[in-house]
């Protein structure tokens, strides 16, 4: 079960560029770089999920347009 996260989207997308700056770096064990991996792939899941609701609510709020 995937925990609820507390972040805002803001700190979602920092911690994001986070693990591509050490993902990208490479020296990380193959272990970390997995568990961070995987932690990436939640993050950008959440932070999407985030993005479509607000075009939803942007668009319902203009009229649909």
């Amino acid at each position: 079960m995937a925990k609820k996260t507390t972040q805002t989207f803001e700190e979602q997308v920092a911690r994001l560029e986070e693990i591509i700056s050490i993902l990208d770096n490479g020296e990380a064990p193959m272990d970390e770089m997995l568990a961070l991996y995987e932690e990436a792939i939640t993050l950008t899941r959440t932070c999407r999920t985030y993005l479509d609701k607000a075009e939803q609510k942007v668009t319902m709020l203009s009229g649909g347009e």
